[in-house]
């Protein structure tokens, strides 16, 4: 990008870089936050009709292990090993652990819509909470603008997708832990601190300072 400044045209570097440290705590706050949202919306589903039939798998497999633990005076072996050749215990237990797991989807789906897509669709910097808080830009490097809604979108599915869903499948709660610790080891692994995340989509992550210095500079008008 170039800016024109009394009369002589000068080379500006819009894409400064945050400190690691700040994108950790950008990240980090996103992530608390959605994790909050993600246990509310959770315990709101559980106590509609939605959840009806999660429930009713749950409460037949527990009545299940009450009867074999009752008829095998909780011998836990021998309480394993029925449970195991069980298959409508089994049958139960699958079912039950699929609706939630349906139910927790749902839930941190809604808790990303409100954190990575509505609230960065809400402000000019298309930037997150923890990315608004800290002065992080989320910048398009092919067209040197704040990054499109398109490629905001796309964040949003790549999060959800495969840090939430393909994570949670895999590590269930654990999955918290697991996402910042990737996201770090991602981002220590270039000069550009840039997730996967970032480089699928386009996007890297500037000070939002260094490009509304330029802008100014420019009397608000790209050149």
């Amino acid at each position: 990008m170039k800016a024109e400044v009394h009369g002589t045209q000068i080379e500006l570097e819009p894409n400064s870089r945050p400190y690691l440290l700040k994108r950790i705590i950008a990240d980090g706050f996103d992530l608390m936050l959605i994790f909050v949202l993600f246990m509310l919306f959770t315990m709101l589903i559980l106590k509609t009709p939605a959840a009806g039939t999660y429930h009713r798998h749950f409460q037949r497999y527990k009545a299940i292990e009450a009867e074999t633990v009752s008829a095998y005076e909780n011998d836990a072996e021998a309480v394993s090993a029925q449970l195991s050749r069980n298959d409508a215990y089994r049958n139960e237990v699958f079912a039950a652990n699929l609706h939630g797991y349906l139910i927790k989807a749902c839930a941190c789906f809604l808790a990303e819509i409100l954190v990575l897509l509505l609230v960065p669709f809400l402000n000019k910097s298309k930037a997150t909470p923890g990315k608004l808080m800290t002065g992080i830009l989320p910048f398009n490097e092919k067209r040197q603008t704040p990054a499109m809604k398109a490629q905001i979108f796309y964040r949003f599915l790549y999060i959800f997708l495969i840090d939430s869903l393909v994570l949670y499948l895999a590590a269930g709660i654990y999955s918290f832990i697991l996402v910042p610790v990737l996201r770090l080891t991602e981002m220590i692994c270039n000069n550009k601190n840039k997730t996967l995340c970032d480089y699928i989509t386009g996007v890297t992550m500037i000070e939002k300072l260094s490009y509304d210095g330029i802008t100014s500079l420019q009397g608000g008008k790209r050149k």
